[in-house]
């Protein structure tokens, strides 16, 4: 999955180097790898996620996480009951 990924200035520094009026980077289009600890969404760029990917999330819960999918929709339906 491609994601926007903000590069903190530390790397960019890493990378580039000054010679006196702009910064000149050789490498600035660089594969950068990160860890899934790395990574941190919002909620908007969950909300996106989701949207885009609906059908195979349904399909991994159904799949691999049948017993907490079920459990989860009895406590949303218990609660929807007692409104």
């Amino acid at each position: 999955m491609i994601v926007p990924v903000y590069i903190h200035h530390y790397e960019l520094e890493k990378i580039c180097e000054s010679d006196g009026e702009y910064a000149v980077c050789d490498n600035y289009y660089a594969d950068h790898e990160y860890t899934i600890d790395d990574v941190e969404f919002d909620y908007g760029d969950l909300e996106g996620i989701v949207d885009r990917y609906l059908d195979e999330i349904i399909e991994i819960l159904i799949e691999e996480y049948r017993p907490e999918l079920l459990r989860a929709l009895k406590n949303v339906k218990k609660e929807a009951m007692q409104k």
